[in-house]
């Protein structure tokens, strides 16, 4: 199966996913979308091999359980910078006490500049999609400590990404 034809199918699976939620949220009062804090993320990619670092705003729920989190993060290394904007949304298991667990995805843009001493200084700039999964505790009244990993199905998208963050209501 071609890249292409694996982010397509990946994109589709995500909205048949999502649309499952939407008779769930019409049910529901009016999503609240609204500011609710926001954090800061650090960790190791691979392919390319990168330290990175960013930010996060909590921007409420859409539905029970599924959140809008979108993220800004900039990785450095492997002769390359790398900065990534995702609209993430994520499926949080609110059924567990201490650690909640989430799965979601990451929809948006990435930017590559290359600076490998060959060709020059070069940039590229594709879409991005990412699969997401992590886990999170609070720590103490609004703040919350979380572990994430992030499975890179766009060409230009880190392949893997291993994080640590924290967020602040």
């Amino acid at each position: 199966m071609s890249n292409k034809k694996f982010i397509y199918l990946t994109v589709a699976i995500i909205m048949l996913i999502l649309a499952g939620f939407a008779p769930k949220a019409m049910a529901q009062e009016t999503p609240e979308i609204r500011f609710d804090g926001w954090g800061i993320r650090a960790g190791l990619s691979s392919d390319p091999d990168q330290v990175y670092g960013g930010v996060h705003f909590n921007l409420g729920q859409l539905t029970k359980d599924v959140r809008f989190r979108p993220s800004v993060e900039v990785g450095f290394g492997d002769d390359q910078t790398v900065v990534q904007m995702l609209a993430e949304v994520h499926y949080v298991f609110s059924k567990f006490q201490a650690w909640k667990p989430y799965l979601g995805g990451g929809l948006g843009l990435t930017y590559v500049n290359y600076d490998d001493g060959h060709r020059g200084d070069d940039s590229d700039t594709e879409g991005s999609l990412n699969a997401i999964g992590g886990i999170e505790t609070e720590l103490k009244q609004g703040m919350k400590l979380f572990f994430e990993f992030k499975l890179g199905l766009a060409h230009q998208d880190p392949d893997i990404k291993f994080g640590i963050g924290l967020s602040w209501k």
